[in-house]
């Protein structure tokens, strides 16, 4: 096994794609070469950076993990565990009537317990029963995506199918394996001891920020243990062979130090030179921290500009403007956009939905105008247009649209539709406007200008202090969060609190104070 750990910056994917290149012309004829990366907009880049230098054959796999998942384990294995393979609807996760029953029913046996039995019962209960509900949706033909990672555990542990996926994959790729899970990761373990297939991975622990979704898993997945974490587990291994990508192409010398101060890898080397320093903007009113970034951006001639914090609701103040300006130089919303929006995120074929949902075309236009005319009042985010979908069907005709997948359509491509930012073609291809968006968002990400917005000095300072060890550290990813929020600019870091602090401590080798 190769694994290869790469900072922010450094080529990560277009080293792995030069990685695959060199591989195909040794790929034999009767072998596949499967390549798992964490989202769908990966997947599209992956292929588009191979498509210019080869052909991609019917035996090269590229898709996520969920895909690939369903391609090696579920597809052609898992009838031989009940499950149904013919007629297949991959889903999110259960249906929102599914997990309203379930907690309605748990709630009522933790009633008739006392407090510290309750405690215990509501966990063990509901995972119990997820899984169950899970596995029979799966006999149905419908996976979650949870159900994806437990049928292909259950799959795994079957040496007769390992030893034919091993035999059938030579080899297998894996970018931004810090994502990756412990059921996944097992996985991969398990092919790597029968040495068929060439496993090569890419990734850096210090990105690690998707902790989170082990407590949102319906199948009670657990978070791994302090230090553990799989990529960690690699790093660790005598037998493994690794090599470390320093050359950081993204960002200038200055923000490269910065992050360096906190990376547990390597120091990195700038690519790019010295531009200016890091940026504090000393005031804690979102218009003026707004105004004194775009300052900055005009000054230095940067084209892209970004603003990035933890949590969507910090950005509200910042992208109101620019949303209310939107909305005064477009025609009204399109209503053939939010109904296809609608749709996909069911899960559902146009045909389907309509039989469904007993609705005639008049009936859903009403619905799009209904939603359309409170869009108009309120912040365009596609969360919103969902829960109004939810809202004006049940207005209207006292039912319930249930969407299983709200960011990907029936095909498992990513959704174009963002109505906060990505309205008409040319707002969504014009690099010069801002743009906005949390941590976990921002992830791959870039722009020349960046603006990190801390919630309260309590935050900024954790950021700004924190060491190597509190990087390493397993169950606070907060750090990690900042890391990867100040490493997406290329050329100006900028930082604001929305508290008012003492900025006598700031180094000023370091930092400019604007």
């Amino acid at each position: 096994m190769k694994l290869t750990l790469a900072g922010p910056g450094s080529g990560k994917t277009t080293d792995l794609v030069n990685q695959i290149k060199s591989a195909v012309s040794h790929l034999k004829q009767n072998k596949e070469m499967a390549v798992i990366t964490y989202t769908n907009a990966s997947v599209d880049d992956i292929k588009e950076k191979l498509s210019d230098s080869i052909v991609i054959t019917p035996n090269i796999f590229i898709g996520t993990i969920h895909s690939f998942l369903m391609h090696y384990f579920i597809m052609p294995h898992a009838d031989s565990l009940g499950y149904n393979t013919e007629s297949v609807l991959v889903v999110d996760k259960l249906s929102e009537e599914c997990v309203e029953w379930v907690d309605a029913w748990v709630d009522k046996k933790r009633s008739e317990k006392g407090r510290d039995e309750r405690k215990q019962i509501k966990f063990r209960i509901r995972q119990k029963i997820y899984n169950s509900a899970i596995e029979t949706a799966a006999k149905k033909g419908i996976y979650t995506y949870d159900g994806i990672i437990k049928i292909a555990n259950q799959l795994s542990k079957k040496s007769e199918i390992m030893k034919s996926i091993s035999n059938r994959v030579q080899y297998l790729f894996i970018d931004e394996y810090q994502d990756i899970s412990i059921y996944g990761h097992n996985i991969v373990m398990l092919l790597e001891k029968r040495k068929a297939t060439e496993i090569s991975v890419v990734g850096d622990p210090d990105q690690s920020i998707y902790r989170f979704r082990y407590g949102q898993s319906q199948i009670g997945e657990r978070a791994p243990a302090k230090n553990k974490q799989p990529i960690r587990q690699l790093e660790s291994l005598k037998l493994c062979e690794k090599r470390k990508l320093l050359v950081n192409h993204r960002s200038s010398k200055e923000i490269v130090e910065f992050i360096n101060r906190y990376c547990t890898l390597d120091k990195q080397e700038s690519e790019k030179g010295k531009f200016c320093k890091i940026q504090f903007i000393n005031s804690c009113k979102e218009a003026e921290i707004k105004d004194k970034f775009i300052g900055l951006k005009e000054q230095y001639n940067c084209k892209s500009g970004m603003i990035i914090a933890k949590k969507g609701a910090t950005l509200q103040e910042f992208n109101k403007s620019e949303i209310q300006d939107l909305l005064s130089n477009i025609e009204r919303i399109d209503l053939k956009k939010l109904s296809d929006f609608i749709i996909s995120s069911t899960g559902l074929s146009h045909k389907d939905f309509m039989e469904q949902y007993s609705l005639t075309p008049y009936m859903l236009s009403r619905i799009c105008v209904f939603i359309r005319n409170k869009m108009e009042k309120e912040k365009l985010t596609d969360e919103i247009v969902l829960r109004l979908a939810k809202k004006g069907y049940m207005e209207l005709y006292r039912k319930r649209i249930v969407f299983k997948n709200s960011t990907t359509d029936i095909n498992g491509k990513t959704q174009e539709f963002n109505f906060a930012s990505k309205f008409t073609e040319s707002y969504k291809k014009d690099e010069c406007l801002m743009k906005y968006t949390t941590i976990h968002k921002a992830k791959g990400l870039e722009a020349d200008c960046v603006l990190v917005v801390a919630e309260n000095e309590k935050q900024l300072f954790k950021w700004l202090n924190m060491t190597k060890a509190d990087m390493r550290n397993e169950s606070d990813e907060d750090y990690r969060l900042g890391y990867v929020a100040f490493s997406r600019a290329r050329k100006i870091l900028a930082v604001a609190v929305l508290e008012e602090i003492d900025t006598s401590a700031f180094n000023t080798k370091i930092w400019d104070i604007v």
